[in-house]
């Protein structure tokens, strides 16, 4: 059995990565696994990858580097250059939503450290297309997944105005536009309630603070980072998921609200169009428009078909990003079968 490294964000306080859920599917699997790193500074994480990653790079058969792109690219860079340094079979996951406009800034370093991998791949389309319009050659797509096995699912159809959102409170995710659309919902119906995760930036931490001062929100619950093992229980308490981010890829979260049955409202940036089909698994609206989202969300609270047409169409839509959908081409792109990447 092959011995794997991967190198990959992983916070032992916070939601476990995708590197981090892979790495335990393969020891599941029987691989001896590997992970860098678990410091939660870019210094630590770069010190991870310098020292002990040069050692597990000639000790391992395989190298599987998850990118995000900016400051990271640089310890992802020495991890990609390690493998290639020690002749190592390397797969990288392109993850960074972002990663497309880092390209524009370091189109050198970026064209020259993505040429040397066996495998680039992506996590959908999103991210295949933009990178393929840059010329990068993109070996092909394994989804993000889910353990699905995990998430209890109600079929929602007549609901209430209990909302969830869980994207944090950095300036990307644009928690404002979700605070002034609830804002907007509540003065129609006055017993709505509404809850948020994460105190990820704390100056828009403040803002978010000021806006429900501002606008005389009521029912308003700020929590901090929500374990993973709590997201199915706290599904289960709300009704319509909202996030209102500025920039997205795949968020897993939209993949565990579609698992246990909750009516997703998003905004239709990047990534996110080529996930949610709107109209029929989600609702998408456009960005910075929160008089969209909050007609959205009234309209789901008096169109009980609807929302059952999102609630069953998403559970359906979930399964398909389970380990057991996508561990086949995992498995056999490690055992150097041939595998279908698209």
């Amino acid at each position: 059995m092959k011995n794997l490294l991967i190198f990959t964000h992983c916070s032992p306080k916070g939601t476990p990565s995708q590197g981090f859920l892979l790495a335990r599917k393969l020891i599941q699997a029987g691989y001896s696994v590997t992970v860098l790193s678990k410091a939660l500074t870019s210094m630590g994480r770069f010190l991870d990858v310098a020292l002990k990653g040069f050692l597990e790079t000639y000790r391992n058969d395989i190298i599987i580097v998850n990118v995000f792109g900016f400051r990271s690219f640089i310890h992802e860079s020495l991890a990609i250059l390690y493998g290639y340094l020690f002749r190592k079979k390397s797969i990288v996951m392109i993850r960074g939503g972002w990663m497309p406009d880092f390209i524009d800034k370091w189109p050198i370093w970026t064209k020259f450290i993505l040429s040397l991998p066996d495998f680039v791949l992506t996590p959908h389309g999103f991210l295949l297309d933009q990178m393929t319009e840059k010329g990068f050659r993109i070996h092909g797509i394994i989804p993000n997944f889910i353990e699905i096995e995990k998430y209890s699912f109600r079929l929602r159809t007549k609901i209430f105005p209990k909302f969830l959102y869980l994207r944090g409170m950095h300036s990307l995710y644009n928690p404002e536009m979700t605070l002034r659309a609830f804002a907007l919902v509540q003065s129609q119906y006055p017993d709505a309630s509404l809850t948020m995760s994460g105190k990820d930036d704390e100056k828009n931490f403040i803002l978010c603070r000021e806006i429900i001062k501002e606008l005389n929100i009521r029912n308003v619950k700020i929590l901090g980072i929500v374990p993973k093992e709590k997201i199915p229980e706290l599904a289960q308490e709300h009704d319509i998921y909202v996030q209102s981010n500025r920039i997205d890829n795949m968020p897993i979260t939209v993949l565990e609200m579609w698992a246990c049955g909750l009516p997703v409202v998003a905004t239709g940036v990047d990534g996110i169009p080529y996930l949610i089909n709107d109209g029929t698994d989600g609702v998408l609206v456009p960005s910075e428009d929160h008089q969209a989202m909050a007609d959205t969300c009234m309209k789901l609270l008096i169109d009980p078909l609807l929302v059952e047409r999102l609630s069953r169409n998403g559970r359906k839509n979930a399964e398909n990003f389970s380990w057991e959908q996508v561990s086949e081409n995992w498995l056999n792109l490690i055992a150097d079968k041939t595998i279908n990447l698209n």
